[in-house]
């Protein structure tokens, strides 16, 4: 596809000398005036056709907390995507695209930017609706939008708009996403390469088709009679687990960091007659074993199951995989039912629970050609001197950290070798944090800058000693923290000292 052109608009900031516009809002007239306030420059936005999109909207947001001046324009371009860029008075000269989430449908906010003086820019994937809501996909337009293209649409307006606010160009653009968002950066490095300067891919959904059929996967089997799974029983589950693995990285804390060597068995919890709550019936015991296992299709692995781990995690498996006992109703319930009935069957009407992809094999990777950003291809973003960061949750139970390990691996070998690879890609596990965020570990940690340093001036991440913290939600005091380690490594207790400090960890090889 050829890339959307990005044309200079006519318009530059200086150019509302003697217009009308300039007489009605900028006092003081023209001559000996510093020129039009940022009201009038924002406000000016308003109404206008702009590299294909109308500009619905521009007001100019006066400072608040933490938050600075900015102007807020909205926009949207046919047949539905709508977007929204936050440009502050006070800029820093670089722009960040924000990623968003599910099935998209609202905007994200861009506050953690531009608390920072960054342009933000952000869209709803193409369509307005629920980020559980499938049915745009029905729409050819809305779903190539969702699929790939609504990013790349939207960064030439963007651009238009930084010319003419500022007189000049972002010195550099960086995007940043988590899970759907995370899908959305790998999609920018894979086929629109030239897009952003680096890339930050937090818990990427990036096999998005089979990804979600492995949630109807689940969720069929949960749903099986005797096979679902109460919270009263994921704690049965997550007790055991921790007892069994929580030690091997130095340190019983509540935090798995070497999930790897964890071979626990679901089986230890079977009852020995009837059942109780303090252990699994027989069908649950398969159900844990299905969630844990890879899905293949036709002989092929297209998800790698889901690490031990956060089990017992109220944000964990409960709200994600087994909705407390009913699978249809939980997050991946929902999500996998609806990629079966408006992304794959096309019928709204579809009994997720009688699907068997094999039956639609086809579809499924007409989708996952349009959706998924399986790709290890880089070649063209490397080239250009592009860098990627990889993070994920290790108790992520919406989207695997398992996936993004072996996408890594794949991405190393596809580069040529480790050495290669390290030139424009590095990955970082956070143990024990939940779904881009939450959960036992520390979540917290700025990605963006360490990227900058990256880009800018050539120090990777890994050498700048990054540590993650989880914060106190009513103080905002750091409560735990841990250094963030390059794959394969994780942090080992070094066997003394506070064990919520990451100074009393080293970040060690496997």
């Amino acid at each position: 596809m050829t890339p959307h052109p990005f044309t200079a608009p006519v318009r530059n900031t200086f150019s509302w000398c003697g217009s009308a516009l300039a007489v009605l809002l900028v006092l003081g007239g023209c001559g000996t005036s510093p020129g039009p306030t940022p009201q009038a420059r924002c406000e000016g936005f308003r109404g206008r056709t702009l590299e294909g999109a109308q500009i619905t909207g521009a007001e100019l947001v006066a400072a608040s907390g933490q938050l600075p001046e900015y102007c807020k324009v909205s926009g949207m371009l046919p047949p539905s995507l709508h977007f929204e860029v936050r440009l502050p008075t006070s800029w820093n000269g670089k722009t960040v695209h924000v990623g968003g989430g599910g099935f998209d449908g609202s905007i994200p906010s861009g506050d953690v930017y531009t608390q920072k003086g960054y342009v933000s820019i952000a869209s709803d994937g193409g369509h307005t609706g629920d980020v559980l809501d499938a049915s745009f996909a029905l729409d050819p337009q809305k779903l190539d939008d969702f699929a790939y293209l609504s990013t790349h649409r939207v960064l030439p307006i963007a651009k238009a708009l930084i010319l003419e606010r500022y007189g000049k160009s972002s010195t550099k653009t960086y995007f940043e996403g988590c899970s759907n968002g995370g899908r959305e950066a790998l999609i920018e490095a894979q086929r629109w390469p030239e897009d952003f300067d680096g890339i930050i891919a937090r818990a990427p959904a990036y096999n998005f088709v089979e990804l979600l059929i492995a949630f109807n996967r689940n969720t069929r089997q949960l749903s099986k009679p005797g096979a679902g799974l109460s919270s009263a029983k994921l704690m049965v589950l997550g007790k055991a687990v921790l007892d069994a693995c929580d030690a091997k990285d130095g340190v019983a804390d509540g935090i798995i960091s070497h999930p790897s060597t964890c071979q626990f068995d679901p089986a230890v919890l079977q009852c020995p007659g009837a059942e109780q709550n303090d252990c699994l019936t027989a069908e649950q015991v398969t159900s844990v074993r299905t969630i844990y296992s890879p899905m293949s299709l036709n002989g092929t692995t297209v998800n790698q199951g889901w690490p031990v781990g956060g089990e017992a995690d109220p944000e964990g498996w409960s709200g994600w995989i087994t909705g407390n006992g009913n699978a249809s109703l939980s997050a991946a319930g929902i999500f996998g039912s609806g990629l079966i009935k408006f992304f794959i069957t096309r019928d709204p009407n579809f009994d997720p629970l009688t699907f068997n992809p094999n039956d639609w094999l086809s579809q499924i990777n007409t989708m996952s050609g349009l959706v998924s950003a399986n790709s290890t291809d880089l070649e063209r973003f490397r080239a250009r001197g592009g860098k990627l960061i990889l993070w994920h949750g290790g108790t992520d139970a919406a989207i695997s950290q398992k996936g993004t390990d072996v996408y890594y691996e794949n991405l190393v070998q596809a580069a040529g070798g480790q050495a290669a690879a390290d030139t424009f890609v590095e990955y970082f596990p956070a143990p024990g944090v939940n779904h881009c965020f939450g959960g036992a570990g520390a979540d917290a940690v700025d990605l963006l800058t360490p990227l900058e340093n990256w880009v800018e001036k050539g120090v990777p991440p890994s050498q700048a000693g990054l540590v993650a913290v989880k914060l106190n939600p009513q103080t905002g005091g750091t409560v735990l923290s841990r250094p963030l380690c390059k794959y394969p490594q994780y942090p080992r207790y070094n066997g003394s000292g506070d064990v919520a400090s990451a100074g009393s960890f080293t970040c060690v090889n496997p």
